[in-house]
């Protein structure tokens, strides 16, 4: 009987935690579908729900609030955009796995990527195999459906009828590389989103009182130094006169970009911190490199540099290896 007393008030605030859990991940869901510049934007902000009612209710609830919101995810589509939904579902469950382990921030990345690819692929061979359908012609009319989208976004911006002629002619090869960059996108994204996630986990986390990971001070972090050799192999690749090994590379440097992003990312909080730059400046030049594109390229290559000139002075820099 006092077994049951203690359980009543849990099981009672479990289901109120999934019912919130499965509201606000709905909402987002909902957003992301409907709105579709702010929603793109909003989809790395999915797993966080997941991610905070797994840690905080347990894995069941989580588990139900997952399954939820893709019964949800199909009213409002297909069998595509559950596998698309389903991807930062499964990274806020995997993160919520992974983070009690212990494991490195670098480790839990990898399986966290490595969960999205394979379920991606498995998603995309289902839908395949109830469709009758190639993947590789899938992603290919995807692919398509969206240049051709960009360029019509183009057109009633005003861009010149010649420039609109040419991006035309373009649309096959650039539709070819499109599929080819895919895998790297993919683990791009992922990365962005378990990034992202996790900063904004942790602040949830800390405000609501629950535990979170001791990953150090985010602001030193560096990448590993061998991954400087698969910058390089990725580079010698691209200067291949074959196709398939040039995408090889070509999807090599872009997962590579986005690790060294982070890094670059990290030296500027260090800096922001060390001179105590006010949080407002912050916010804003955090949103300029969202949308400068040189900018970001500049803190990317902040962060691979950083590798030999240790730019925030902290370990070893390879130079004095």
């Amino acid at each position: 009987m006092g077994f049951q007393g203690r359980l009543g008030p849990r099981t009672g605030k479990m289901r109120t935690d999934i019912v919130t859990g499965v509201l606000i991940t709905c909402l987002l869901v909902a957003v992301c579908a409907l709105v579709p510049v702010v929603g793109l934007m909003g989809t790395v902000f999915i797993p966080v729900p997941v991610l905070f009612y797994r840690v905080k209710a347990g894995r069941q609830a989580a588990a139900v609030i997952a399954a939820a919101v893709l019964a949800f995810v199909s009213l409002l589509g297909g069998a595509l955009e559950l596998v698309f939904f389903g991807e930062f579902l499964l990274i806020g469950l995997a993160m919520g796995e992974l983070m009690p382990r212990g494991y490195s921030l670098e480790r839990s990345a990898a399986i966290v990527c490595a969960a999205v690819f394979v379920f991606g692929l498995a998603g995309l061979t289902g839908y395949g195999v109830l469709t009758g359908v190639e993947i590789y012609a899938i992603l290919s009319e995807a692919a398509r459906i969206n240049l051709e989208l960009t360029v019509e976004i183009y057109r009633q911006m005003g861009v010149s009828g010649e420039q609109i002629e040419f991006l035309e002619e373009a649309l096959p090869v650039i539709q070819r590389v499109l599929v080819g960059i895919l895998p790297a996108l993919a683990a791009s994204s992922a990365l962005m989103v378990f990034w992202v996630s996790l900063l904004t986990a942790r602040s949830v986390f800390q405000r609501f009182g629950l535990s979170f990971p001791d990953y150090g001070a985010l602001d030193h972090w560096k990448a590993p130094e061998l991954l400087v050799w698969g910058v390089i192999a990725a580079g010698v690749l691209m200067l291949v006169p074959n196709f398939p090994a040039r995408i090889v590379g070509l999807n090599g440097l872009l997962v590579y970009m986005v690790v060294y992003f982070f890094q670059g990312i990290a030296i500027v909080a260090f800096y922001f911190r060390k001179k105590q730059v006010p949080r407002v400046a912050r916010m804003l030049f955090y949103g300029i490199i969202g949308v400068q594109q040189v900018i970001m390229l500049a803190v990317i290559g902040v962060g691979f540099f950083d590798t030999w000139f240790n730019f925030r002075k902290i370990g070893t820099p390879l130079a004095s290896h």
